[in-house]
């Protein structure tokens, strides 16, 4: 960031001590709360929710990354004021679009702030969001956005390949195959895109119609395909041999916790007597989904803990119904993290299940995300606790240790992200994509890497099978 000034006018002075005395007049934990009436009949200001995320950002940002304290709020606006007053300086003032000029130099200067005063913190995850950021965010964070449910892999310098549709999306019965090139949406162009440009061509209006070019075996034919919301399945689940229920989450999202109680519902149904939960390569999400599938498979009533920049530590609650005390494996990996950390982590605590795979990655800390009201817009990103296990063992930096270490050079053979709601011919061609970079990256090693078994998996199914043994 800048350097502050040291020296305001007294107006500035003025001005920030009437904003800020409204802005703090009433304040609980760090959120500004206003009176029904007063939000009702006074509309908040770009300056206003700049103030608000200010305020917020010192009230629950932690320090941990820093070594320096950050200025303080006083600081950081007396330098806002000297910076926009020096942009407006060299603005026509005589121009008839004057104001919205000034108005719009105005909130971008604001975002910029918030910004550089987020990256004092030196924390990678904190950040003030853009509002076209923050609704690609809460898209996928929902799991749900509106478009035609096609999952695509980019070519470089050439066309995009059909990967295959999203089960239940717009597409899903449509005459598309894996492999298929995407030449065009709308008559625009796909060729050398990049994946945000080729989504964001795909999305639109729901109820809008987005006419797809699709070329197959040099012959290109058109599907029509009207934009409606999406699902992204990040839960999946299958019978395995010896009645062992295998579920496969992705990442936590909003609703993630209410299809894996459907999928474990189902497995029990169809007679599992074990569960094998792979949470390899999960990046993490929605803690409250990750204490509600604690509770499927745990009784216990606290599930981790959550110390605050105060200190105060604090036991998060369980959240949903325990459905099962059957044998447990969890799978981790080093891409395991955040709220996959939290689920391994109770499993462990409680003795519940078998840890199995390699060390989880060690992020420990909790992030939230508040939003701000135009003109501003967006919102911040704060890292407001660490979290630990529900013993108050802290995860950050020290990961989940397995109980049982299973590690091999070829687990990335077995990763899979992101939506898992598509057919098998697709998974078998996202199959062959894999083993073909492996081929070209790994020209040694390809045949070993792309013959090797999933040890980790292997490893629990073992495991669960002699439990089995065992006990009869």
């Amino acid at each position: 960031m800048k350097t502050y000034y040291k020296k305001s006018t007294q107006t500035v002075a003025q001005l920030h001590r009437l904003a800020h005395t409204a802005l703090l007049c009433v304040s609980i934990l760090g959120l500004v709360i206003f009176s029904p009436f007063a939000s009702a009949a006074v509309k908040p200001t770009a300056y206003t929710e700049f103030v608000k995320a200010l305020n917020l950002i010192s009230q629950t940002q932690l320090t941990m990354f820093t070594d320096e304290p950050p200025p303080l709020n006083d600081e950081i606006l007396k330098d806002y004021h000297s910076r926009i007053t020096i942009i407006e300086k060299t603005l026509d003032d005589n121009s008839a679009d004057y104001q919205s000029v000034v108005n719009a130099k105005r909130i971008d200067l604001m975002r910029e702030v918030l910004s550089e005063t987020l990256d004092l913190y030196n924390d990678q995850y904190a950040n003030y969001i853009t509002p076209d950021a923050l609704k690609k965010y809460n898209s996928r964070r929902s799991g749900n956005f509106v478009g035609v449910g096609l999952k695509f892999r980019t070519i470089k310098n050439d066309y995009p390949l059909a990967i295959g549709v999203l089960i239940g999306g717009p597409m899903d019965g449509a005459d598309i195959q894996p492999g298929d090139k995407l030449i065009s949406v709308n008559d625009k162009p796909l060729k050398g895109l990049r994946a945000s440009e080729i989504g964001s061509v795909l999305k639109g209006p729901a109820d809008s119609t987005a006419v797809i070019t699709v070329m197959r075996d040099d012959t290109k034919h058109q599907i029509e395909i009207t934009r409606a919301p999406v699902e992204l399945h990040y839960a999946d689940a299958e019978l395995l041999d010896q009645n062992i229920g295998y579920i496969k989450i992705s990442r936590f999202g909003s609703k993630t916790h209410t299809r894996t109680e459907k999928l474990l519902k189902g497995l029990l149904e169809q007679g599992a007597t074990s569960f094998i939960l792979d949470l390899r390569d999960n990046p993490g999400g929605s803690t409250r989904a990750a204490r509600a599938i604690v509770s499927m498979f745990s009784p216990e009533q606290e599930v981790y803990c959550e110390r605050n920049k105060s200190g105060k530590t604090t036991l998060l609650p369980r959240h949903g119904e325990h459905l099962t005390d059957l044998p447990l494996a969890v799978l981790i990996n080093g891409d395991s993290m955040s709220s996959s950390e939290i689920v391994a982590g109770a499993i462990q605590s409680f003795g519940r299940g078998i840890i199995i795979g390699s060390p989880s990655f060690g992020k420990g800390l909790v992030q939230k995300v508040f939003n701000l009201a135009a003109p501003l817009g967006g919102a911040i990103r704060t890292t407001i606790a660490m979290f630990g296990r529900p013993d108050h063992q802290l995860i950050h930096a020290t990961g989940i240790v397995p109980d049982v270490y299973v590690q091999s050079d070829s687990d990335f053979m077995y990763r899979r992200v992101g939506s898992l709601n598509i057919n098998a011919d697709a998974g078998a061609f996202q199959r062959m994509l894999l083993e073909k970079d492996v081929r070209k990256k790994y020209p040694d090693r390809a045949a070993e890497y792309i013959a090797a078994k999933d040890l980790q998996l292997e490893t629990a199914i073992n495991r669960l099978q002699q439990l089995a043994n065992h006990a009869q």
